[in-house]
């Protein structure tokens, strides 16, 4: 059953029976269901037009049958046709519909002329008038490129210019999530913003369900389903021109449909080890661990901390032609050219752990597991680690030493973490002071506390260097801090580390001898942060936990 059909059902409009048939004629004539619809007298033209656009968020189009139709290769007109062109400029094609949720039409003329489609909706018997005409008027007329009033009526449908300013001004700000949320008298849209989420101006409430069911569209979820969660993905195009990929996840509230869009950089999976924000000595251990033939390195925090980040830094440290990389992901968020992703889909099946063994069969150097979750995928990736694999993946723990004690949770056996383990990174993300900072100076005695050494607080005082707060201007939008910054702590697993593990050692255990080891713990780091000038004291004290610090 269609997109269409389904939401006729629902709404209950039409009865469930009279769409069947209907949707059945359309395929048997090659027509629409919209014109089938028509014709049967269940509905009239203007009406089913208008139900779409409020639905689904598509632009009405009035068309005018005098005018005349671009010239577009590959596109033949039936006589009771599904669509009309409207005008063509460069390699898009604007098109009227009968019905522009027929994804597979829409398909099969992309494929056909080589253009991309931007659909509306349109009148079914304005549809079949502007065929007769065209018709009658012999051959088509060249075209220039020219535009009509049909053109800005796409750009201007409310929902798809609400749509539109609400990812351009998301992207202007360096959004990483768009948030949309229902409430019974009201629609609130939020940006996550550095870590923050940060309400804007509301759109009016009517534009709730048009707004789920428009990104749905273009995600190509199910339109009719609004009892259970959804996951998709699209790609918009921003104000010049650029594409940018988007993760969608729609979730039944209340009031309707939660839609929080994930905003996915490019940019991100190009970064470098070196521009991650390690250390000198913390980027020298990371590059030693990923480049050894076997093993395990894993990186841990919350969500939202920089996993995903990290693990492509060190995939493209890796990525060479002679190098057989593959990741299993849920879900891949930035394709990468030379790796080999996989989407995990629970629904049919394929788990981190089956994609794992399917991988383990095609003769990988390297795997990436986005995410240890159970004991079965924690045990198919520690043998993919002893069988001459390496192996990076990503866990939920407060720190690095609690990440051994993790995987023993998830069943595997001291002596099989403490051979395959070769390094763990724990991290979080801080915001970076914007350049409006200012000079702060509490007293001696918070710095202690927040676990400055006396050498700290009296280089402090001797002007070597400077503490600095939020200020807050027009460019950081008066929060004080713009963009954010990583800190680390790398804890490497150690011989002496592994007779711990061996001899049953507690996480404090490990803590403690990887502290004599000369790791840092991520309060530290984030205090070596605050002492270069790259963010506040407040902000490492908000990220990351005192006890840390305190491994004795």
């Amino acid at each position: 059953m269609s997109t269409l059909a389904r939401a006729l059902i629902q709404s209950g409009l039409i009865p469930e029976e009279a769409v069947a048939r209907c949707q059945l004629r359309a395929l048997q004539r090659q027509t629409s269901l919209p014109a089938e619809l028509v014709t049967a007298t269940l509905i009239e033209a203007p009406a089913i037009a208008r139900f779409i656009e409020t639905t689904f968020g598509f632009a009405y189009v009035d068309l005018d049958p005098t005018h005349p139709m671009p010239a577009c290769p590959g596109i033949e007109l039936a006589p009771n046709p599904r669509f009309y062109p409207i005008s063509l400029s460069g390699k898009r094609l604007r098109l009227a519909m009968a019905d522009p949720t027929d994804d597979t039409l829409i398909s099969g003329l992309r494929f056909q002329t080589g253009l991309e489609i931007d659909p509306c909706v349109a009148d079914v018997t304005q549809l079949a008038l502007c065929a007769a005409a065209v018709r009658n008027q012999g051959p088509l007329p060249s075209s220039n490129g020219l535009r009509n009033s049909s053109d800005t009526a796409v750009d201007e449908a409310p929902v798809v210019r609400f749509l539109q300013k609400t990812l351009s001004v998301a992207i202007e700000r360096g959004a990483s999530d768009i948030h949309f949320e229902p409430y019974e008298n009201s629609y609130r849209v939020r940006y996550r913003i550095d870590g923050v989420l940060r309400a804007q101006e509301s759109p009016p409430d009517q534009f709730k369900d048009m707004v789920a069911s428009r990104l749905k569209v273009l995600s190509k979820l199910d339109i009719a389903e609004k009892r259970l969660p959804q996951d998709g993905q699209l790609r918009a195009e921003a104000d010049d021109g650029t594409l940018i990929d988007l993760r969608i996840s729609t979730m039944p509230t209340l009031y309707g449909e939660k839609i929080v869009l994930r905003i996915l950089d490019r940019q991100d999976a190009r970064l470098g080890l070196s521009e991650i924000g390690l250390s000198p000595a913390q980027l020298d251990q990371l590059t030693q661990a990923i480049h050894q033939p076997s093993g395990m390195v894993l990186v841990t925090g919350p969500t939202g901390s920089g996993k995903t980040v990290t693990l492509y830094a060190c995939l493209n440290a890796l990525n060479q032609p002679g190098v057989n990389i593959a990741t299993v992901e849920d879900p891949v968020e930035i394709p990468v050219v030379g790796i080999n992703q996989v989407n995990i889909d629970e629904r049919t099946g394929l788990t981190f752990a089956v994609a794992l063994r399917a991988f383990m069969r095609q003769d990988p150097d390297i795997l990436m597991v986005g995410e240890i979750r159970d004991a079965e995928t924690a045990e198919t990736s520690l043998k993919a680690a002893q069988t001459g694999h390496l192996v990076l993946s990503t866990l939920h723990t407060r720190s690095a030493p609690a990440t051994l004690e993790r995987l023993r949770q998830l069943g595997l056996p001291n002596y099989g973490v403490a051979g395959s383990v070769l390094l763990i990174v724990a991290q979080r993300l801080v915001r970076r002071l914007c350049e409006c900072r200012i000079a702060d100076k509490p007293v001696a005695a918070l710095l202690h506390d927040a676990g400055f050494t006396d050498a700290d607080v009296h280089a402090l005082d001797t002007g070597q260097w400077t503490l600095y707060k939020a200020n807050g201007c027009s460019k950081c939008h008066q929060t004080g801090y713009k963009g954010r910054v990583g800190i680390f702590e790398v804890m490497r697993v150690s011989p002496a580390i592994q007779k711990s593990m061996l001899n049953d050692g507690s996480t404090l255990d490990i803590a403690q001898q990887a502290a004599q080891e000369g790791s840092n713990s991520l309060r530290r780091a984030g205090l070596d942060k605050v002492m270069a000038g790259l963010t506040s004291l407040s902000e490492v004290l908000s990220e990351t936990e005192a006890t840390e610090d305190r491994r004795g």
